[in-house]
């Protein structure tokens, strides 16, 4: 299992989990379809709530929060793939004539059509194997499996404008691992670190806070969809001390990290 992303046209991975987690606060930072292979996703956000079988895709939208609940069925591990997609082909494609309806958070695909499963393996396979397939052979991917979704009813809508909490996260990510300070971030935003705390506040985040649940959420991905150990993955996002790793995460999620593998245990050298 691996994370691959393909700068400048998207991201793909599969999520195996072991256990029903739930995950409080998930910000969605690229419009993302995800097609449940086995088990339940159940997302909530004030009083909706989206329930996604087996089988079945959720489109949900860049910007977005919600609640997150992956269920397994009995001995058999929950599985999921995801596609996110940069916002400049979403917004491409909004741009132009379609019958789907923008949706503002989520949209289910409840029995996609049999095409459409071949459309998102065709498209994670692009973003997998960049050397053996071209940008715009990729980018046409994504372009039809977008047209699939809207066939289905829906379409993402308009990205809205990154905001500065956004920035700041795209930087972080970048670099999870890096001894970041708030003076590392005012250099490479060229502020000073009176409107860093201002323009950080506005949107209700601090930079320590905002630095931990970057670091948490690249954690709880690695921890899905990769066979890299807890300490490697500790590693991965700035923590020397795995101990203080899973003391963070379970602070921010409410479970240790071995709780997302359940019984499975990596392998020898990963």
């Amino acid at each position: 299992m691996n994370i691959a992303i393909r700068p400048e046209i998207g991201a793909s991975a599969r999520i195996v989990q072991y256990n029903r987690l739930r995950y409080a606060n998930i910000l969605i930072n690229r419009p993302v379809l995800i097609l449940v292979e086995r088990g339940t996703k159940v997302l909530r956000t004030g009083d909706e709530e989206w329930i996604v079988p087996a089988g079945g895709c959720i489109a949900l939208a860049q910007g977005e929060t919600f609640d997150v609940i992956n269920a397994a069925e009995g001995e058999a591990a929950y599985e999921a793939r995801w596609i996110a997609f940069e916002p400049e082909t979403v917004a491409a494609f909004a741009a132009g004539s379609g019958t789907g309806r923008p949706f503002p958070r989520a949209f289910t695909v409840d029995r996609p059509h049999r095409s459409f499963h071949d459309a998102f393996a065709d498209c994670a396979q692009a973003i997998v194997e960049p050397d053996s397939i071209p940008a715009e052979i990729a980018r046409h991917r994504l372009g039809e499996l977008l047209l699939w979704l809207d066939l289905a009813g829906g379409r993402f809508a308009l990205p809205r404008a990154a905001g500065f909490s956004d920035r700041v996260r795209d930087l972080i990510s970048a670099e999870p691992h890096a001894d970041w300070t708030s003076a590392d971030l005012c250099r490479a935003l060229a502020v000073s670190e009176a409107t860093l705390r201002r323009k950080l506040s506005a949107e209700n985040w601090s930079f320590q806070a905002l630095l931990i649940d970057v670091r948490m959420s690249i954690a709880m991905q690695l921890l899905q969809s990769t066979a890299l150990s807890i300490l490697r993955i500790a590693e991965a996002v700035g923590y020397d001390s795995q101990s203080r790793f899973a003391a963070r995460f379970r602070a921010r999620f409410g479970f240790a990290p071995s709780a997302i593998r359940g019984h499975i245990r990596p392998g020898p050298g990963s």
